[in-house]
């Protein structure tokens, strides 16, 4: 019999369980391929994956149920298709292509079948969704990820330990408009210029982008001189835009290069306030330069030839597409846009004396690529698997036989496990009283914003704020303008929403519900404790340190996890 080693291992009644279940996995990337595999091999009954990406070249080094034949299509799809080669004891797999935070898509009921969810995701807003989902209807979640060498599993059992809310997260590094576009001093700005303005202004669908944002432009500075600068470059990057079409080749280039790595560098010399303690660019001139073919080869830094040689051929194959495509976007995969970003960025950084990149490692960078290791994603999805077997091992699963792992440097201990902490009492999300707040279709055409005011005050015997979504105030004793107003013509209040209610004293619970519009009105049970006061020792400012979540492979996208604010009023 084909599951008798796994009964042996897992006990008949745990194999048993396994074999009912019914789980979802969210991700299909890295670690998803890994993950499925084990989840596939260890005996769960039906498996729902779901996913939002297709599959791209640069994902097949390590994603290894995917094929070169298998580009532009859905991970979701494609893998549910992969594994049936050794889908030994039948698991039933449903596959998903979508965002797992639409709302229409996934609704409330469909989240409930599930018995225990595995997280394989690449980004901090899913996480942080998948999440709350799992805080609301008190489902299991095994965490994981990977960068590099580097991985973690951290199991979560709502309200019994720690959630992922319950620890702040890295943030994001971002760079001011001003840094890019007038002073660059690093590498990354300089390709952050040459994909997020120059490729984005001169082929991209939209001819507008962050970096051309004169209300982000005038917060950064009040230098007269270089707000006109800044526009004048990107009225020159609309003319350009007008010469694809209409020119050839050899006058496209010529006008790019004079225009933007030498006429705009010569403006930005006259503003002397920029150059009082930076060194000075120095102009291109392309008559100095003969185009050099020699050698294009991805993991060498180009001479300024090649560098030159690069933008012209990339440019010239773009320019023809254009004649024929209404837009080309960017795609670290896409040969001829990752080529012209690579020598783009790299003439700007001669020009401003920043160290020159590969094209390789600018690919790393541009594509917002972490290094990910296939056989870290091995390990790391093969311990989630294995952990999440012992919540149907146990008859409860508890803080002390569950455990959270992550990999450490040291000799001796590649791999560290320790039991998983209680929750955070100062954490926004799983310290917060969760519900689901059901109103008919006719009720949320007929009651008023009131109504749930008036549902609400009795709770906390004192004055309330109420947001939606992310931070939307939409009442509070100092602005009551949609009180009057139809659920239904509430800003952003919709189904499948978040209601964040708070009040005034900031005495008790937080409340968040759930926002689900169907076929009857219920207001959910609702019971509040007193929030914990703080001690002395609490308010000095000083955190304690705490296991370090990664966040997960190929991840860019961290942000710091802030409690949101009591209140917010109208000026």
């Amino acid at each position: 019999m084909k599951d008798t080693y796994l009964k042996k291992i897992l006990g008949g009644k745990c194999f048993n369980k396994i074999q009912s279940a019914r789980v979802l996995m969210v991700g299909a990337g890295g670690l998803g391929c890994e993950l499925l595999k084990d989840l596939v091999l260890s005996g769960y009954g039906e498996i729902h994956i779901v996913d939002l990406d297709t599959i791209t070249l640069s994902n097949l080094n390590r994603q290894f149920l995917f094929r070169k034949t298998d580009i532009d299509k859905s991970k979701s799809l494609t893998v549910a298709k992969a594994v049936e080669s050794f889908n030994y004891l039948g698991a039933k797999l449903v596959p998903h292509h979508g965002n797992v935070m639409d709302t229409k898509q996934f609704p409330l009921e469909w989240w409930q079948q599930f018995d225990y969810i595995f997280n394989a995701l690449d980004n901090i807003e899913a996480r942080r969704y998948v999440n709350s989902m799992c805080l609301l209807l008190k489902k299991p979640l095994m965490e994981s990820g990977t960068e590099g060498y580097n991985g973690h599993v951290c199991p979560i059992l709502p309200y019994y330990s720690a959630c992922f809310d319950c620890q702040a997260h890295v943030a994001p590094k971002t760079y001011p408009v001003c840094t890019i576009r007038s002073t660059p001093s690093l590498p990354v700005h300089c390709i952050t210029w040459a994909k997020e303005f120059l490729f984005y202004q001169l082929f991209d669908e939209v001819e507008d982008s962050g970096l051309n944002d004169s209300e982000a432009i005038s917060k950064e500075t009040d230098n007269d001189a270089e707000i006109e600068n800044l526009a004048k470059e990107a009225n020159e990057l609309a003319e350009l835009r007008a010469m694809i079409v209409n020119s050839d080749k050899d006058t496209f280039f010529r006008e790019l290069v004079n225009k933007i790595f030498r006429v705009d560098i010569e403006r930005l010399l006259q503003i002397d306030a920029l150059w009082q303690t930076r060194r000075k660019p120095t102009p291109l001139h392309l008559e100095e330069y003969k185009l050099d073919v020699s050698d294009l080869s991805e993991t060498k830094n180009w001479t300024i030839a090649e560098n030159l040689y690069a933008l012209y051929v990339s440019s010239a194959n773009i320019q023809q597409r254009l004649k024929e495509e209404q837009y080309v976007a960017f795609d670290k995969d896409d040969d001829d846009t990752m080529t012209f970003v690579a020598a783009a960025s790299n003439l700007r950084s001669f020009v401003f004396h920043i160290e020159t990149k590969s094209k390789f490692d600018i690919k790393e960078i541009a594509g917002n690529i972490i290094p990910a290791i296939a056989t870290t994603n091995a390990f790391i999805s093969g311990f989630a698997s294995a952990i999440g077997t012992q919540y149907f091992k146990h008859e409860k699963a508890t803080l002390e036989n569950t455990h959270l792992l992550h990999t450490s440097s040291a000799a001796k201990h590649a791999v560290v496990s320790a039991p998983i902490g209680p929750p955070n009492p100062e954490c926004p999300s799983c310290s917060a009283y969760r519900g689901v707040l059901h109103v008919s279709r006719h009720d949320f055409d007929s009651l008023t914003l009131q109504w749930l005011v008036d549902q609400l005050v009795p709770l906390y015997k004192s004055d309330i704020s109420i947001q939606v979504g992310q931070s939307k105030l939409i009442y509070d004793v100092d602005f009551d303008d949609y009180a009057l107003d139809k659920l239904s013509q509430v800003p952003d209040f919709k189904n499948g929403e978040t209601i964040l209610v708070q009040d005034d004293s900031n005495r008790l619970d937080n409340l968040i519900l759930y926002l689900a519009v169907g076929n009857e009105t219920r207001f959910p049970p609702v019971k509040l404790k007193e929030k914990p006061v703080k001690e002395e020792s609490d308010l000095d400012g000083s955190d304690d340190d705490g296991f370090e979540l990664i966040e997960g492979d190929n991840s860019s996208d961290v942000e710091i996890i802030e409690e949101p604010p009591l209140k917010r009023k109208r000026v």
